[in-house]
C-alpha cells in the first residue's frame, strides 16, 4: 500500500484499507528519515517493509508498505522444492539416459578390439580391424592389426620352417634306406660295393649331422640375443685364425686365401658368434669358388664401425636369387649344394651373428662373376 505525508492510505492492493490512516513505528521513521526499513513480528508470523516515495525535487512525499505472511513465504518454498525435486529428478534420469547411450557409443569399438584380442590369445585367427570412430580407436585398431601382421608373418615363417626342417632330416635318411635296402637285397655282395655303399652311407650320415649341429645354432641364437658375451677382441687376429682352420679346405681346391688387414682393428664383439659368421661365409666362398681360384679378405675400420669384406672368384649368385638367400635352407642351386654338402643354413646363421651385434651384411654378386660379402660391425657394442 501507499501512504501519504498525512498518514492516509491512497492506495491499496487489495482495496480494504484505503481512505484509513496508518499509525506504524515504522512508516513514520522512513517519513521522518527517508530511508527503507524492514521489520519482522515473530508473534504474528509477518514481515514489513517501508520505502520512501521521493518526488523530482527530492522531498519525501510518502511510503511505500509492503507486508507478507511467513506462512505464504514457506509455503512457498515448499511448493518450489518440491517442482525442483521432480524437475531434479527427471533431469538427473535424461543425463543418465544420454550417459548410457554415449557410453555404449564410446565402449562399443573397444569391445570390438577386445574380442579380437581374446581370439588371438585362444589361438584362433582374427579378420583384420577396422575401427575409426575416435582417434584413439583408430590408433589401437592400428597397432593390433600390425600385431597380428607379424603374427601371421612369424606363424607363416615358423611352419615353413617346421616343413623344410622336416625335408631336410628325412632326405639323408631316405638316401640311407634305399642304399641299406639294395645291399640287402643283394646276395654275396662284393666288398667293393659293399665299401662303396657303407661310404655313401656315413657322407649322408655326416650330412644330418651338419643339419642338425646348424639347427641347433640357429635355435641357440634365437634364444640367447641377451646372452651375448661381449668382450674386446682383435678382430686383426680373430680374422688370421679363421683363415688358418680354413686353409686345408682351400688347398683342396688350389684356391688361395689372401687376407688384407689395412689398419689394426680392436671391437666390442662375441668372440664366438662372429667367427661363426665369418667362417660361413668364407667357407661358402671356397666350396662355391672355381678350382684355383682366390678368396680375398679384406678388413678396414673407421671411428665407428669396422668392415670385412669378402670377396671370391666363385661361380656367383643370379640376382634374383639375391634377395632369398638369408633364409633358412634356401639354395641357389641345389644340386651342388647337395654335392659339396651345404645345409642351406649357413648364411642365415651369419645374417643372425651379425644382427645380433647391432650389425649389417650385404651381397654384391653377379652371375658367373663371383660374389662380395660385406659386414659392418659397430667397434662399440650398444645392448
Amino acid at each position: 500500500m501507499i501512504i501519504n505525508q498525512n498518514l492516509d492510505v491512497i492506495k491499496d492492493t487489495y482495496g480494504l484499507d484505503e481512505g484509513k490512516t496508518m499509525v506504524s513505528e515504522n512508516v513514520i521513521r522512513c517519513l521522518r528519515q527517508g530511508k527503507s526499513t524492514s521489520y519482522y513480528d515473530k508473534k504474528n508470523r509477518y514481515v514489513e517493509v517501508t520505502a520512501p516515495v521521493i518526488s523530482e525535487e527530492k522531498a519525501v512525499t510518502g511510503v511505500m508498505l509492503a507486508s507478507v505472511s511467513m506462512d505464504t513465504v514457506l509455503d512457498g518454498i515448499r511448493m518450489l522444492r518440491a517442482q525442483g525435486g521432480a524437475v531434479l529428478i527427471v533431469v538427473f534420469l535424461v543425463v543418465l539416459s544420454l550417459g548410457i547411450l554415449v557410453a555404449g557409443w564410446f565402449v562399443r569399438p573397444l569391445g570390438r578390439i577386445t574380442a579380437s584380442i581374446e581370439n588371438v590369445t585362444e589361438g584362433y585367427e582374427s579378420e583384420w580391424l577396422h575401427v575409426g570412430t575416435f582417434s584413439e580407436t583408430g590408433q589401437l585398431s592400428d597397432a593390433f592389426n600390425k600385431m597380428l601382421g607379424r603374427l601371421k608373418q612369424l606363424n607363416d615363417s615358423r611352419e615353413e620352417f617346421v616343413s623344410n626342417v622336416s625335408h631336410e632330416l628325412k632326405t639323408p635318411l631316405t638316401s640311407m634306406k634305399v642304399l641299406a635296402d639294395s645291399l640287402l637285397a643283394q646276395e654275396n655282395v662284393p666288398i667293393e660295393l659293399y665299401q662303396e655303399f657303407m661310404g655313401d652311407i656315413a657322407k649322408e650320415i655326416d650330412r644330418e649331422n651338419d643339419i642338425i649341429s646348424d639347427l641347433l645354432t640357429l635355435v641357440k641364437m634365437d634364444k640367447t640375443v641377451q646372452g651375448l658375451n661381449i668382450r674386446q677382441i682383435n678382430i686383426n687376429e680373430l680374422l688370421e685364425a679363421i683363415l688358418k682352420r680354413l686353409k686345408p679346405i682351400a688347398d683342396k681346391k688350389k684356391i688361395e686365401v689372401v687376407l688384407e688387414s689395412f689398419r689394426p682393428v680392436s671391437a666390442e664383439i662375441d668372440e664366438m658368434k662372429l667367427t661363426l659368421a665369418i667362417s660361413n661365409l668364407v667357407e661358402n666362398a671356397i666350396k662355391y669358388n672355381r678350382d684355383e681360384g682366390w678368396v680375398r679378405v679384406s678388413l678396414n675400420a673407421d671411428h665407428k664401425y669396422f668392415y670385412v669384406k669378402v670377396m671370391d672368384s666363385g661361380i656367383g649368385i643370379p640376382e634374383e636369387d639375391q634377395a632369398h638367400i638369408f633364409e633358412r635352407f634356401y639354395r641357389v642351386d641345389k644340386s651342388h649344394s647337395r654335392e659339396i654338402g651345404g645345409t642351406g643354413l649357413g648364411l642365415a646363421i651369419a645374417r643372425n651373428a651379425v644382427i645380433m651385434h647391432r650389425g649389417s651384411i650385404k651381397v654384391y654378386s653377379s652371375k658367373g662373376e663371383g660374389t662380395t660379402f660385406t659386414v659392418r660391425i659397430p667397434l662399440t657394442y650398444a645392448a
